[in-house]
């Protein structure tokens, strides 16, 4: 059973695992700050992503990404395990 985390940023929930709808890639997320974790890296606050970032980069708009979309059209809760880093779904710098 995985270990259950506080989100570093805001204290105010704990680190869920998420996947994107599309392709299945995993990532974590804070649901009350939307900061969002790639796996594989550290969830601390100097990794932290903003989720409205990820998602505009995504669907490649600039500005808020959600415009008539809702979270559950583009991002849904993963089991647990899906948070293990695949091999396919690895990121670089």
């Amino acid at each position: 059973m995985p270990v259950k985390r506080v989100c570093p940023r805001c204290g105010q929930d704990w680190v869920h695992p998420y996947r994107f709808k599309a392709d299945g890639a995993p990532f974590s997320l804070c649901t009350e700050c939307d900061s969002l974790w790639w796996p594989g890296e550290a969830v601390e606050v100097a990794h932290a992503r903003f989720l409205d970032d990820v998602v505009a980069e995504r669907l490649g708009v600039e500005g808020n990404p959600w415009g008539d979309l809702l979270w559950a059209d583009v991002i849904e809760p993963a089991p647990d395990d899906s948070a293990v880093d695949p091999p396919h779904h690895k990121r670089t710098r």
